[in-house]
């Protein structure tokens, strides 16, 4: 969490297309790879038990960005920031992945370079408990024990935290995504631990293998978070849309938001991660991360920066000046 120390005919075509994508295989983490993820063409089945007939594709890979090449202006633009940002010292690391929603076409900038996701694993443990919910309709309105304690560690603190007391697990749900709330997060993850974890079985994500990992999630694998919602397949329809409506109402406007016109709506997450040496408590770097869907109005796109730098007001920054650079690239596409 915060803080804390150290993804022929029509039907012939089809066919084809969907065994090409199935030849793909999933290379997760292992302590010792690199600190890029290996990620090939493949699809992601729910392989639920509770059906026979069908096998619902919960997020899929259609291939390397060289495939898309109408994002070469978009990829230059960005690269020759990031490379402006760290001359200026207001980044030692950016990672950019975009993909379009519309017809799955994406490009990234260092988007297989891994870092600490912190707070955006959030939306694993809110999807988790939705999908509990779709067995046990009761457990959303459940009450639990709410006490709230200040986390030093945290620097985006919750402005409008809950109330201690009895609250339902919908409400220690929403302050967990709105606020971003530690509080409460790892006392859900301890009484759901096998669900949360299931979730990441399900869509291929990687686990630190120790509590000392802290790089461990790329931008590009962390979009199967979001882009299993927006596909509407791993959860309910219903749910799924329950889970962005709650992420649209994230209180951090300092980043992705930022860099959008004020009519756009987006459902997002962002992650802060501060990393002290163990003996002086002297600040080594500090990173956040700010990544969701943008319901822009001629397609939606996922996006997602995560950064590593020194000054959390100079990476919202770089944040909020690469989403203004992609929604602006994002809606040129558009009107061609």
């Amino acid at each position: 969490m915060d803080g804390m120390t150290k993804g022929a005919t029509v039907a012939t075509q089809a066919a084809i297309a969907v065994a090409t994508l199935a030849l793909g295989c999933l290379v997760g983490y292992r302590a010792g790879e690199s600190r890029r993820d290996a990620i090939t063409p493949q699809v992601l089945r729910q392989n639920a038990s509770d059906y026979h007939f069908i096998n619902p594709i919960i997020v899929f890979t259609i291939g390397d960005k060289e495939n898309f090449p109408e994002y070469k202006p978009l990829e230059s633009k960005v690269a020759s920031y990031v490379q402006a940002a760290a001359a200026k010292g207001d980044a030692s690391s950016v990672s950019l992945y975009f993909r379009d929603l519309s017809d799955e076409s994406w490009t990234g900038i260092s988007e297989n370079d891994k870092y600490a996701p912190s707070s955006m694993l959030k939306v694993a443990v809110l999807i988790a408990y939705l999908k509990l919910s779709e067995s046990d309709p009761g457990l959303l309105e459940r009450r639990i024990q709410y006490s709230p304690q200040v986390d030093p560690g945290q620097t985006f603190k919750p402005t409008h935290s809950l109330a201690p007391g009895l609250r339902t697990v919908e409400e220690v749900l929403q302050s967990m995504i709105d606020e971003s709330d530690n509080s409460s997060v790892q006392s859900l993850i301890n009484a759901q631990k096998e669900a949360v974890m299931g979730v990441y079985a399900d869509l291929g994500l990687p686990v630190p293998k120790d509590p000392t990992d802290i790089d461990f999630m790329s931008a590009r694998l962390y979009s199967r978070l979001f882009r299993a919602l927006y596909n509407g397949t791993y959860l309910s329809k219903a749910l799924s849309e329950k889970a962005l409506e709650i992420l649209s109402k994230t209180d951090f406007d300092q980043g992705i938001v930022a860099g959008l016109p004020a009519h756009v709506q987006a459902s997002h997450k962002f992650g802060e991660r501060t990393i002290y040496e163990t003996s002086t408590g002297k600040v080594l770097e500090r990173q956040l991360h700010d990544c969701g869907i943008v319901y822009a109005p001629a397609a939606p796109y996922f996006v997602c920066v995560m950064t590593k730098g020194s000054d959390f007001s100079k990476l919202q920054a770089v944040i909020s000046d690469i989403s203004k650079i992609v929604y602006q690239s994002a809606s040129s596409k558009a009107q061609k």
